[in-house]
Order: structure tokens, then C-alpha cells, then sequence
């Protein structure tokens, strides 16, 4: 087996190319024992089993069996060439036959992907912003009564809708005057605020009472779900059934025991409130740091990343999008999910992945049993019989798996953090809690 090793044409520094010769000699002598295998337990009409002449077998298998042979020579050869010359291919490489005819050599090139080499510069040279926040009076006093409105029973009322409110509508909507598929509903709740519709439709419904009617010029957004109403201009003809007023609860027994908090009376709720917007504040904060530190990281390091480790990584987050709406990812659909819009988020997860498992690698970290443990129990303790989950874990090769990289991560974080300057930054609770993704 002969073998050249060269750049790929249409890669950069992560692309190579391998043009891979196997002599014809070991092709066909691995085609014969295919087809003498296959002369044993072949049913040929007008023979009895394994009976038939090898040249009948020879005349109907033999073309399949030679490419299975010459393909399954050649993927072969490529793993033994890569590992030989100490390469880490991304991905499956793109096999192009130059030559495979018959007794002559076999010539196929091999355009691949590698890992790509790096080297980590200093991370003392590394920023992140730390915010500081803190939980005020107001802040809790709002979050009570975000609280209340969850808990709130609704009401009939014969004042107009405002903010808050939710309304009982019939619509239709047209486009050009023309309907269009789920373009109408009788007695639809939407609720005021809440921006589960359109942009301009929930606010449209501000300032009407019962039996008032509508009429709404909208337009569907550029990345609508459904691709055929994007960005197209329509009219929504709207009649108000009803209106519905929040009525509060009261802060008693009663509604302390429907919150699901232990506690007795108003001075314990608030107190048991506070905590858990404290214990939600430190969380916010940590991943705040956490994402600062790695865009510092990312911004820091310039290398090219192979498009098959971004392709995957595309690919897993239309998974999570359409599980995380319901929908089966058998069923994703290119004009529902678009690749183009998950492109920027992949690069930039596949770039970190690449930069943390480089400083494990340089730095030689370890997992952690001790902290693994206290991943594990940390996510067994939300179920009923958290035993049961955590012996589950450590049963599941996968899960685990995915625990320890969890783990290891945790520790480059702590060390980015360790090593990078610290900018404090002071933002109030809201700021924080309406900025999670910056």
C-alpha cells in the first residue's frame, strides 16, 4: 500500500488531503475468498443450496463484493495512515476513487479534516466582568406580587382591557383578503402581555370592553415559524368576547400553603422569598462570569475551525430547539429551523470546546470523583427517590460521561477565573434577571 500525505484543495490549515494506492493483488485475492464464502450459502435458482459454479456466483456477486472489498480496504487504510502519521480526523473523509478497475492497483485521495493545533496564550492576559447585585426591598416586594398575579383567580369585568388583563376573542386573519391556514379561533384566551403573539397583536387589545370590535394591521416577523406568512402584511378582524380581570389572593394560610413554601405567616414568606431570589441571584451571576471569562477566552485565540465539528454542532442544536417546543427531530425542516441561524452560536461553542479541552490537556486536569458526586446528587436530589436516580448515573456509561465533562469544565472555569483580571460591574436585580443572555 503506497500513500501521499498533501494540504486538501478546498480546506484551510484543518484541511488534508491523502492520495491511498492498494495493489490489485490484495483486492482480488480478498474478492476470491468473499466469493467462495458466498458460493457456500447462496440460493441460485436451478441449483441446490451452496451448489451452484463459482463462475454463476462469480457472474452475479462479484460486482457488488468488489466494491464492498475495495471499500471496506480503503476506509481501513485510511485509519491506519491517520493514526500513523499521528493525525486526529474530524469527521468522515471524502473518498474519491481515481482508479478501480479490475487487476490493477486500487488509487483513491482521502479530502479530510483534522483537529485543529493550537497553542493557549497566557490567561493572565484574559479579562471577565463579575457583576455585583444585590436584592432590595423593592425588588422583593415585586417579585411577591409577580407571585400573587401567578396564583390570581380571573374574573369577568365590564371595564375596558389594559395591561395585565386577559381577553376571549374571535378573529380572522387575512392576507392580500385571502385566509390562510390556522388563520381564525373562536374564544381564544390570549392574555395581555404575556408576547405569545405577533408583535402589535396583544397590545392591539388594550382599551376595548365586551362586544367591542378590532380591526388589526400587522405584519409576521422575518423568522416566523411557518415560512410561507414571514414577513407578509395582515389583517386581523377581532370581536371581544369578554375581559378578565386578575383578582389577587391574599397573603394568609391559605395561600402560603398553595405557594408551596412552609411557612406560617407573612414575615416567613417574605423571608423564605428573599432566599430564593438570593440563591437565583448567585446562579445568575456565576454563569454571568462564567459566559465573560469564555467570550474573553474565544476572543483571545484565532484558529480555524473544520466545518465538520460546526456542521455537528449545528445539527445538535436544532435537536434541542425542536425538543425543547415538542417537536420530534425527525420531523426538523430546513425552513422552520435554517442552518444560517444557528451557525454563529455552533462556531462559538465549537471554538470554546476546542480552547478548554486544549488547557485540560495542557494542564492535565483530572476528573474529580468528589465533585462528580455532588453533580450527581445536586440533579438526583430533584426527583423522589434520589437514590434510585444516583445509582442510575453511575450505571449509565453516558450519563456519566456526560457528568465528568460537566466536571472537567467547571474546573477550567474556575482556573480562567483564577488566572483573568477581574472588572466588577454593579447592575440592580431586574438588570440582571432581564439580561441572562448578555
Amino acid at each position: 500500500m503506497k500513500f501521499s500525505l498533501g494540504k486538501s484543495d478546498n480546506s484551510k490549515e484543518t484541511g488534508k488531503k491523502i492520495s491511498i494506492t492498494i495493489p490489485s493483488r490484495e483486492i482480488e485475492s480478498k474478492v476470491i475468498s468473499k466469493l467462495n464464502s458466498t458460493q457456500k450459502s447462496a440460493r441460485v435458482k436451478g441449483f441446490r443450496k451452496g451448489k451452484a459454479p463459482l463462475d454463476i456466483i462469480t457472474k452475479i456477486y462479484e460486482p457488488e463484493i468488489r466494491l464492498e472489498v475495495i471499500n471496506d480496504a480503503v476506509v481501513t487504510e485510511f485509519y491506519k495512515l491517520v493514526e500513523k502519521k499521528g493525525l486526529r480526523p474530524v469527521g468522515k473523509p471524502n473518498l474519491t476513487p481515481e482508479k478501480i478497475k479490475k487487476n490493477e492497483d486500487v488509487k483513491f485521495n482521502a479530502d479530510f479534516e483534522i483537529y485543529p493545533e493550537i497553542r493557549i496564550n497566557n490567561l493572565r492576559k484574559l479579562s471577565y466582568t463579575r457583576v455585583i447585585s444585590s436584592i432590595t426591598e423593592k425588588d422583593l416586594n415585586i417579585s411577591i406580587e409577580d407571585i400573587r398575579k401567578k396564583m390570581s383567580s380571573w374574573e369577568p369585568s365590564e371595564e375596558i382591557s389594559s395591561l395585565g388583563d386577559r381577553v376571549k376573542i374571535d378573529f380572522i386573519g387575512t392576507i392580500k383578503g385571502q385566509e390562510f391556514d390556522g388563520n381564525s379561533a373562536k374564544d381564544f384566551l390570549v392574555e395581555i402581555g404575556s408576547k405569545s403573539m405577533i408583535d402589535g397583536f396583544e397590545d392591539g387589545l388594550i382599551g376595548f370592553r365586551r362586544d367591542d370590535k378590532v380591526d388589526l394591521k400587522l405584519k409576521f416577523p422575518d423568522d416566523y415559524g411557518k415560512a410561507e406568512l414571514a414577513s407578509k402584511d395582515v389583517n386581523f378582524d377581532v370581536k371581544v368576547n369578554e375581559v378578565l380581570k386578575p383578582v389577587l389572593p391574599m397573603l394568609n394560610e391559605d395561600f402560603f400553603k398553595k405557594s408551596g413554601l412552609e411557612v406560617k405567616n407573612k414575615k416567613e414568606f417574605k423571608a423564605e422569598v428573599r432566599k430564593k431570589l438570593e440563591e437565583d441571584l448567585e446562579k445568575i451571576i456565576k454563569e454571568k462570569s462564567k459566559r465573560s471569562v469564555l467570550d474573553s477566552l474565544r476572543e483571545a485565540h484565532s484558529f480555524h475551525v473544520p466545518r465538520a465539528m460546526i456542521d455537528s454542532e449545528i445539527n445538535n442544536l436544532r435537536i434541542d430547539t425542536a425538543r425543547k417546543i415538542g417537536m420530534d427531530p425527525k420531523e426538523i425542516k430546513d425552513d422552520l429551523f435554517p442552518i444560517e441561524s444557528f451557525e454563529k452560536e455552533a462556531l462559538n461553542r465549537v471554538t470554546i470546546g476546542v480552547l478548554l479541552n486544549k488547557i485540560i490537556e495542557e494542564k492535565e486536569i483530572k476528573v474529580d470523583p468528589a465533585r462528580v458526586k455532588q453533580l450527581v446528587q445536586e440533579r438526583a436530589s430533584m426527583y423522589k427517590k434520589p437514590e434510585e436516580v444516583v445509582s442510575w448515573f453511575y450505571s449509565n456509561k453516558e450519563q456519566l460521561n456526560s457528568i465528568e465533562s460537566i466536571s472537567l469544565e467547571e474546573q477550567v472555569i474556575e482556573i480562567l477565573l483564577t488566572e483573568a483580571k477581574e472588572i466588577e460591574e454593579e447592575l440592580s436585580y431586574e438588570e440582571c434577571v432581564s439580561n441572562l443572555n448578555t
